[in-house]
């Protein structure tokens, strides 16, 4: 049976049948795939803790008919302070579901792989996990193809006055009403919201770490992305949900209509 290695994160897993599970890998060389543990529920596995959701490591697979199998995983970071904080792992997680639902299998994309790991190590460090959010959903779509627009308006290609700035995710980025009616989409965004979004679409770890964005600005950028990104992928995230329930992800009393 051949077999090859692939340095990967763990996505998501389910159970199957008595004592197994099938995972859903995002790797470094051949982008997202689903997996089979065989006995990974087994409390004597040693594929159980390797195979826990956000679990980064070098998985040794075999190729098989219909799901390739997990052989061994060498466990490269576990992200543990992550997991200790109810907001960390929350948002952790909505990081790779978005990342779940937003590509196909078998595309290999080294830099999503890279962005969804630095962002794991910046949610494991004492930084603002919305802020972490913020960033990689801004890169992510990137890196997707759907990056917004937030230099110009997108039909005059002008640059837009402050009082005129608004945003609409059927086009997908900035607009204006000196070019006529506005999009029904179209909600208002600062200035400050608009240049934070801007800094965090090409910013660096140690940038990121650096910068400073007051939480009504977040949580405008927070407002505009979900519905960026919910055109773009046509479906809410069910971690979302559970991010408004606790009231620490994007804006709890946000107009998501």
């Amino acid at each position: 049976m051949p077999t090859y290695n692939a340095n990967a994160i763990v996505l998501h897993r389910i159970s199957f049948g008595e004592t197994d599970r099938i995972v859903t890998l995002y790797t470094r060389e051949r982008g997202k795939l689903s997996a089979i543990a065989k006995g990974s529920r087994k409390p004597i596995s040693r594929l159980a803790g390797a195979t826990e959701v956000l679990t980064c490591g070098k998985f040794h697979l075999a190729i098989g008919k219909s799901l390739d199998i997990i052989a061994q995983v060498e466990v490269k970071e576990s992200f543990p302070r992550i997991r200790a904080d109810l907001s960390r792992i929350a948002h952790a997680g909505y990081l790779a579901e978005l990342v779940d639902r937003s590509v196909e299998e078998r595309e290999p994309n080294v830099d999503i792989f890279e962005v969804l790991l630095s962002a794991l190590y910046l949610l494991e460090r004492p930084n603002d996990p919305e802020k972490i959010a913020r960033m990689f959903e801004l890169q992510l779509m990137k890196l997707l193809g759907y990056e917004p627009v937030l230099d110009r308006c997108l039909r005059c290609g002008k640059q837009i006055e402050t009082r005129n700035r608004f945003f609409s995710p059927s086009l997908g980025g900035l607009v204006c009403r000196r070019c006529g009616a506005l999009p029904e989409d179209a909600v208002q965004v600062s200035g400050e919201a608009v240049e934070a979004m801007r800094n965090l679409l090409v910013a660096e770890a140690p940038e990121v770490e650096r910068m400073e964005i007051p939480k009504p600005v977040m949580d405008q950028i927070a407002r505009v992305m979900r519905r960026h990104i919910r055109y773009r992928i046509e479906r809410d995230l069910k971690s979302l949900d559970f991010l408004r329930t606790l009231r620490i992800g994007p804006s709890a009393n946000a107009d998501d209509t």
